[in-house]
């Protein structure tokens, strides 16, 4: 039984096979286009002749010669294996022929190209007698006449001779003098005596040589020799005269080359061009010859040879007419007919040639004959036609045309099939998008031809595809299915039918939503390192998101994102993120989304990313003077924002700077240059860099080479020439020290000169070498305060500089011998700071002031202390030129006049002078001198008095040293200097910038204060906050600090610090927060307990603004165990957060339980009986009543304050409590209270038009209205 399955699955195989290799079936063909037409040959080598053929059955090779069948294989003739290519061994003359190729099966017989064998062979030249030696005279014409012998393949001539020393062949050069023409004659346009080709007095013979280049052989003709003869009085010019050729029709075949050359004689040797009417007018031109390779029937036409010399004023022409035939080629190249039953057939071998072709038709190799014609086979010229065909008019047609230029042949099959329908394609299944047009193919074959039917099935039975938007194209062969709609999904039908069956190809169609890009392109310009998101906003239907792929390009090129890092796509929106960009990124950007059945773009959004400029190259100078460098330059890219300026950076040995172009100096170009100035004796090297909107360039590559000033004077002599005071009895000359880049050469120094003002001493010189040094002093004045004529002038070894403006200085001032009198206070005009002094006024003349009268100074001291004074200067308000240019004399004169007017002190009874430095609650002692410009004069008389207490200073330190949602913690110190007792501080605060007035205004009337906690603010707000110290004097200056609330969040948990444990209270401490320092510490805090019957209870925790102290006291309790937990706050109503402590197991009560905590919280506990309360809080009132006492002791010692004069400043204030790392923690045991029995000292919020204005006080005026300083009276 297994053996009988096996039996049948081989029979099924093998019938398939056969009907798949019957349906493959074709007639034969063979290669034509690697056949050549002529093949010569030598005797005795092998010969093969190509015939490759194809054709299923494969067919069945065979040759004739000369219409001969040919036995092969043979003695000498065999088949190459696998073709039927023809081979032949030993070639003999007698196969020579013309041979062709059949290849044969069942569908008939296919023809190759006729090919002719011919053994190739060069004859000799004719058997003439030597021609007698040529004796031209010089100057003429010659031509050497050759005629060349036959030879196959057609071969070469040319003239030459033998070389009598080497004995070697030589060629005869062609030029313009000697030519060759197509014939093999040579021509001489004029003969010279070089012509004889004698060789040391031998005279050498000219041949025709003719070779054949396929048997490799020369021929050697007949010799002849020039014997050139000599007229009387030389050659004889001559124009141009035509030698050959003497034709004016040509004929050219299409496809070859065609050679046209001209031969002149004439002496000089003429001069051949070329000229043609034809408008293809394309060929190559070699001297008298011209060359058109490839001909084509557009260069048919005239083409005209003129030859000039020296003796002829136009040019002699010969005009050659050429034609240009044709090879046989097909109008339209036959093709293969495969048709069905039938059918008609026509077999088309129009062809064209010059002269016109004659066709030759064949079937299966056989010649056909007029007979061969009837009803269904006719002829018509060039279109044989067959009617109604069966299956027997299978075979193989050859048409064969010729003309004197070659022959062309085609084998045309013709194949007539008879087959029940089979489908050669059936569609396939189909996804397509909504609106979208689709096609279904569906061929297939069969004989006679299959008509194709389209169908739809619906749920019991299938109809025909109908409507607009249905369409069956190419003979049924396609479907079309236009604007595609949901409904259109379902499974289709191909049918293809003939008589002999009908077969059927099923297939679905699926419809999708189309995909779709919402996103708006942009234009974008953003600068570099900046972030850019371009959105790509992609819908699909969602039955194709799994295949869903979007891509982005950039310039038409697709983004590599690996290539890219900075560079990525959101995997969730598509967008391209493009993360510090940068200038290469500028570019148009296109996402494309795809699912694989359609896809979407997007717009071209346009990114521009600006940067700074790339630094500017190829810098070089073009000038080189001393005081000038010409730069030139070109600009690196301006990376998307236009370059506004260069600058040049010069450095030199000595000096250096920057030069900015910029604005209207310069416009858009490809080369930039500029000037810059410079000093001489200097090595400079310049560098530039550009700037745009976004930033500067790198500066630009040094250059290689620099700029080297020579040496000149100086350009300047030093200016700020002038005196100076201090030194009596001398004259000190000052001037600004020239720099060294500016010196301009070697040997710099200065030249001094000086002489005494109004007389008519001789100016004195004197010279400074060291180009550093800033003065000179003249020691040999005997008087002070004289005025002298100044000069300082700059030189180096190449000469002076020029003069400055002489100056007039004068000689040091000493000290004023006059002292003032009757020096007292003024009435009660001595405050905490303040005092009015008066005297009587001085003689301010040069002489007794010894100098230019400044004013007067008030000295004072404390009089314990006399070495620590102070001082405030009355100055007098009027100019004082200590160095002033010299004028001429008129003006010199003048100015002096209305100098001593103003120097004038107006007659007073009394001068008036006050200061605000004093110190309160000191006693004082004061006088006054007489300033001039250097100098003070002695003390005048001594005054005693004692100042009351001041209006204090600045508080110090002031800080924020907590931050909270809804409060803020400050601390400060006393005022640096002590005015008298603090008895209390104003505190303002408002959102900050502040407005006219402070929102809010506290007195805080507890002076030893220093922190407070300010309470109810708002969370994440900037507040600023200023205080003042008051002591009875009034309200000092304002400090400042700026505070800012923490914005909403958990408050760090609070960690409990110390439990303290009684018989029915518990008492409690904490730090504000668990971590170290606070993250959000709370603003409020309470304690929550759990007792012993699971109830739980709330202990709130209020304390005063003015104590940072965290603790409270839990009363009532009964025995028992209680669960206890504190509670931090951020207390801002109704977004208060809050966080709890760790709990602890408290025993009230009980004296043997064990306590009970959570993990890792360490505790401090302690069970203390009433008795042992009792004891501790004694302590504590004594220790409260021992600091009372001290507090008091303080306060009586009014001067004893740790504060210094400002000359003094004490460096370490009164130490501060000690601080824990979360504030300051004052133990309850200390102050023996509870929280709730502190009260606080805060008052209610006052009125927010109250400003700072009520303690202001109005500082005592310390100048008059009249006289011309300060405190003087009439």
């Amino acid at each position: 039984m297994q053996c009988n399955s096996l039996l049948v699955v081989a029979v099924v195989l093998s019938v398939v096979a056969v009907a798949d290799s019957l349906s493959n079936e074709r007639p034969p063909t063979i290669a034509l286009d690697n056949q050549k037409i002529e093949i010569p040959f030598k005797t005795t080598e092998t010969i093969v002749l190509l015939c490759q053929g194809d054709g299923l059955p494969l067919p069945v090779y065979s040759w004739k010669k000369n219409g001969l069948t040919l036995d092969v294989p043979g003695d000498r003739f065999a088949y190459q294996p696998g073709s039927g290519n023809l081979v032949i061994r030993g070639i003999l003359p007698n196969d020579e022929g013309s041979y062709n190729c059949f290849a044969t099966n069942k569908f008939g017989t296919a023809v190759g190209r006729t090919i002719t064998l011919k053994k190739a062979d060069i004859g000799s030249f004719t058997d003439e007698e030597p021609l007698d030696a040529f004796r031209p005279f010089v100057g003429d014409y010659l031509e050497i006449p050759c005629i060349l012998p036959d030879s196959y393949p057609k071969g070469h001539s040319y003239f030459g001779y033998v070389n009598p020393t080497s004995n070697i062949l030589e060629n005869i050069i062609n030029d313009d003098r000697l030519l060759l023409d197509y014939d093999g004659n040579l021509h001489f346009a004029n003969v010279n005596m070089n012509d004889s080709l004698a060789y040391m007095g031998i005279d050498i013979d000219y041949m025709c040589i003719g070779n054949n280049p396929y048997l490799g052989i020369y021929m050697m003709g007949r010799q002849c020799r020039i014997l050139p003869q000599e007229k009387s009085g030389g050659p004889t010019n001559h124009p141009p005269q035509l030698r050959w050729p003497l034709t004016t029709i040509d004929t050219a075949v299409r496809g070859q080359t065609k050679r046209l050359k001209c031969i002149f004689s004439g002496l000089p040797t003429p001069k051949v061009t070329w000229h043609t009417e034809n408008r293809n007018g394309r060929f190559a031109v070699n001297g008298a010859e011209i060359v058109l390779t490839n001909v084509d029937i557009l260069d048919a036409g005239s083409y005209t040879c003129m030859a000039t010399n020296s003796e002829t004023d136009q040019p002699l022409s010969h005009t050659i007419h050429l034609t240009v035939e044709t090879e046989p080629y097909w109008a339209k190249i036959p093709v293969d007919h495969y048709v069905d039953e039938d059918e008609d057939v026509e077999v088309d071998c129009t062809v064209h040639g010059t002269p016109q072709p004659s066709i030759t038709w064949s079937i299966n190799g056989v010649q056909v004959n007029e007979s061969d014609f009837h009803e269904r086979k006719s002829l018509d010229g060039y279109i044989l036609r067959y009617q109604n065909v069966t299956a027997n008019d299978s075979q193989v047609i050859q048409c064969s045309s010729s003309n004197k230029h070659g022959t062309i042949l085609k084998n045309i099959i013709v194949k007539v099939n008879a087959e029940e329908p089979s489908f050669i394609e059936t569609p396939r299944d189909r996804k397509v998008v909504e609106g979208k047009t689709i096609h279904f193919e569906c061929t297939s074959r069969g004989a006679p031809k299959p008509s194709m039917e389209w169908y739809r099935q619906n749920s019991s039975s299938a109809s025909r595809v109908s409507g607009d938007r249905f369409r069956v194209l190419d003979n049924g062969r396609k479907l079309e299915i236009k604007d595609t709609k949901a409904e259109d999904a379902g499974i289709y039908q191909c049918t293809a039918s003939n008589k002999y069956r009908t077969n059927e190809a099923t297939f679905e169609l699926t419809v999708r939503s189309p995909t779709s890009i919402t996103s708006i392109p942009s234009n974008i310009t953003v600068r570099v390192y900046d972030d850019v998101t371009l959105p790509c906003d992609v819908t699909t239907d969602h039955r194709e998101l799994a295949n869903l792929a979007v891509e982005w390009e950039k310039d038409g090129r697709r983004i590599d994102f690996e290539k890219e890092a900075h560079i990525h796509m959101d995997k969730t929106d598509f967008s391209l993120q493009i993360r510090s960009s940068k200038v290469k990124d500028t570019g148009e950007y296109v996402c494309t989304a795809t699912n694989g059945l359609d896809s979407a773009t997007s717009g071209i959004s346009v990114l521009k990313v600006k940067g700074r400029p790339d630094a500017p190259y190829n810098v070089t100078i073009f000038q080189c003077d001393p005081d000038t460098v010409g730069i030139s330059w070109s600009a690196g890219s301006d990376n998307n924002d236009e370059i506004t300026e260069f600058t040049i950076h010069y450095s030199g040995r000595l000096s250096g700077g920057n030069k900015t172009l910029s604005g209207a100096d310069f416009r858009p170009q490809s080369r930039y240059q500029d000037h810059v100035s410079v000093y001489p004796w200097s090595r400079y090297a310049f560098q530039v860099s550009a700037t745009n909107g976004i930033g500067t360039s790198d500066l630009s590559e040094e250059l290689g080479q620099s700029c080297i000033t020579p040496s000149a004077a100086p350009y300047r002599s030093p200016v700020g020439v002038c005196g100076n005071l201090s030194s009596a009895q001398q004259l000190v000359i000052n001037w600004d020290p020239m720099p060294e880049y500016e010196h301009n050469g070697e040997g710099f120094h200065y030249v001094v000169g000086y002489k005494k003002h109004g007389t008519y001493d001789v100016e004195e010189t004197q010279v400074v070498l060291d180009p550093r040094q800033k003065s000179i002093s003249i020691h040999e004045q005997k008087e002070s305060f004289a005025l002298f004529e100044v000069y300082v002038r700059a030189a180096n070894k190449i000469g002076k500089g020029p003069l400055t403006e002489t100056k007039l200085v004068r000689s040091g001032e000493g000290k004023p011998q006059v002292v003032p009198q009757n020096f007292k206070v003024v009435g009660d005009s001595v405050n905490g700071s303040f005092a009015q002094f008066s005297w009587d006024p001085v003689d301010t003349s040069e002489e007794k002031v010894r100098g230019f009268f400044r004013g007067y100074r008030i000295v004072f001291w404390k009089s314990d202390e006399p070495n620590i004074r102070r001082s405030e200067d009355i100055l007098v308000d009027r100019p004082f030129e200590l160095c002033r240019p010299l004028l001429p004399d008129k003006h010199d004169r003048i100015q002096r006049r209305r100098r001593r007017h103003r120097h004038r002190v107006r007659s007073a009874d009394r001068v008036y002078g006050e200061t605000d430095q004093l110190w309160p609650l000191t006693d004082i002692s004061a006088a006054v001198q007489v300033l001039n410009q250097v100098n003070a004069g002695q003390d005048s008389n001594v005054v005693k008095f004692r100042t009351p207490v001041g209006v204090p200073g600045k508080v110090s330190s002031l800080r924020v040293v907590q931050n909270g949602w809804s409060h803020l913690v400050i601390e400060w110190q006393l005022p640096l200097e002590f005015t008298g007792d603090i008895i209390g501080y104003w505190l303002y605060y408002s959102v900050a910038p502040p407005a006219v007035s402070y929102s809010t205004r506290l007195h805080i009337k507890n002076p030893n204060l220093r922190r407070y906690k300010i309470r109810q603010l708002d969370y994440s707000t900037v507040y600023r906050i200023s205080m003042t110290a008051m002591t009875v004097a009034g309200a000092g200056d304002e400090e400042t600090v700026i505070g800012e609330t923490l914005p909403v969040n958990d408050p760090d948990a609070p960690k409990i610090r110390d439990i303290s444990i009684h018989d029915s209270l518990v008492n409690i401490s904490w730090f504000p927060s668990d971590q170290e320092p606070p993250v959000y510490p709370g603003s409020e805090f309470f304690v929550k307990f759990r007792g012993p019957d699971n109830s739980t209870a709330v202990q709130r925790f209020d304390p005063s603004p003015d104590s940072d102290d965290l603790w409270a006291v839990v009363t009532g309790l009964r025995k028992g165990k209680y669960e206890v937990w504190v509670v931090a706050s951020s207390g801002i109503g109704e977004l208060s957060r809050e966080n709890n402590s760790q709990s602890w197991i408290l025993p009230i009560g009980l004296e043997n339980d064990n306590v009970t905590i959570l993990e890792s919280v360490p505790l401090l506990y302690q069970q203390a009986s009433v008795g042992w309360f009792v004891v501790l809080m004694c302590i504590i009132s004594l220790l409260v009543l021992l600091l009372l006492i001290i507090c008091i002791v303080r306060r009586t010692r009014e001067a004893v304050y740790p504060v210094y004069e400002k000359e003094r400043m004490w460096s370490d204030q009164t130490s501060a409590p000690d601080e824990t790392p979360f504030g300051e923690y004052i133990s309850p045991s200390k102050l023996g209270l509870s929280q709730g029995s502190l009260d606080s000292d805060e008052n209610p919020v006052e009125s927010d038009s109250d400003s700072l204005g009520e303690y202001e006080y109005q500082e005592a005026t310390k100048f008059n209205d009249e006289g011309s300083f300060a405190g003087q009276s009439n």
